[in-house]
C-alpha cells in the first residue's frame, strides 16, 4: 500500500491563517492516493490528545526542551492529518463531522501556548469535547469502510488514546491542586483503566494467529505493567510524571506500530519519537 506523502508546513503560518476553512470537506476522486482513512483519524485524534498533554508538560517542566520539541512535531502532525483528512472524507455525513473536529480543534490549538494553572481545567473539557467530535468522524469512516483491518486499527488507536488520557489526568490534577479531589477526574481515570485492560484482552484475541502482532502486543503489555504501577502511586513526585509522560507515548508509539504492520507499512519516524 502507498503511503499519500504531504509537505510539512510550518504551525504558525498554516494553522491560525485560514487551516480550518482550507481544510473543510471537499469531495475528491476516488483515484487520489492517500493513507487508510481509518488510520489518518486515529492518529488526528491521538496527536490533538497529546498536543494538550505535552502542554501540560511544559508547564510543569517535565523533560524541558524536549517536550517542548515533541510539541512543536505533534502539531505539525495535526496540520498533515487535518489535510490528509480533508482529502479522504467523501460523504456528507463523514464531511459534517470533520468540520465539527475542525472547529473545536481550533480552540484548543490556539489556546495551548497560554496553558498554564488556571486554564488547564477549562482546556481539558475542551479536549474532551474535541475527542467526542473525533470518535463520531471515526465512527463513520468505519461504516463506510472495507477496510479488512478496521476493528484491530480501532482497538489499537484507541489503546494509544487511552495511554494518553492517563497521563493527562494525573498531569493536570498535579498542576491544579484543586482538581485532585475533583471526583468526575477520578472517574474518567479509572474508566480509562478499565477500557484499556479491556482493549488490551481484545488485541490479545486478534493477535492469537498473527506472531508478529502478538509479540509487538506482549511489548505493550510489558509497558503497561510499568505503567499502570506508575499511575497507582499515591502521591505523583516530579520522577513518577516524567515516567507516566515518558510511558504513556512509548505505549502509544506501539499502538502506531501495530496498526502499520497491520497495513504492510514501515514505522514512522515523524510519530511519537521515544522519550
Amino acid at each position: 500500500m502507498m503511503l499519500h506523502k504531504s509537505l510539512r508546513f510550518a504551525v504558525a503560518s498554516m494553522f491560525f491563517c485560514g487551516a480550518a476553512a482550507s481544510a473543510d470537506y471537499r469531495p475528491v476522486p476516488a483515484t487520489t492516493l492517500a493513507p487508510p482513512p481509518l488510520l489518518t483519524a486515529g492518529m488526528f485524534r491521538l496527536e490533538s490528545e497529546r498536543s494538550y498533554k505535552l502542554s501540560l508538560q511544559m508547564a510543569l517542566g517535565i523533560l524541558s526542551g524536549h517536550t517542548e520539541v515533541q510539541r512543536s512535531r505533534s502539531l505539525e502532525n495535526i496540520v498533515r492529518f487535518r489535510k490528509d483528512l480533508s482529502r479522504q472524507v467523501r460523504s456528507e455525513k463523514t464531511g459534517k463531522a470533520f468540520n465539527r473536529v475542525n472547529l473545536a480543534l481550533n480552540d484548543q490549538v490556539e489556546s495551548l501556548p497560554r496553558l498554564n494553572a488556571k486554564t488547564a481545567a477549562a482546556m481539558y473539557d475542551v479536549n474532551e469535547d474535541i475527542l467526542i467530535k473525533m470518535n463520531f468522524l471515526s465512527f463513520a469512516l468505519e461504516a463506510e469502510s472495507n477496510d479488512a483491518s478496521s476493528r484491530v486499527t480501532g482497538l489499537a488507536l484507541r489503546q494509544a488514546s487511552l495511554a494518553q488520557r492517563m497521563a493527562k489526568i494525573v498531569l493536570l490534577r498535579s498542576m491544579d491542586k484543586n482538581m485532585q479531589a475533583k471526583q468526575g477526574l477520578q472517574v474518567d481515570l479509572a474508566q480509562s483503566r478499565i477500557e484499556f485492560v479491556n482493549g488490551m484482552n481484545l488485541l490479545a484475541e486478534e493477535a492469537q494467529s498473527d506472531k508478529a502482532l502478538k509479540d509487538r502486543l506482549n511489548l505493550a503489555q510489558q509497558q503497561w505493567i510499568f505503567y499502570e504501577k506508575a499511575l497507582s502511586s499515591p502521591q505523583f513526585k516530579a520522577e513518577d510524571l516524567r515516567n507516566i509522560s515518558s510511558t504513556s507515548d512509548r505505549i502509544a508509539q506501539m499502538m502506531v506500530e501495530i496498526v502499520r504492520l497491520g497495513y504492510g507499512l514501515p514505522p514512522d519516524p515523524s510519530i511519537i519519537a521515544q522519550q
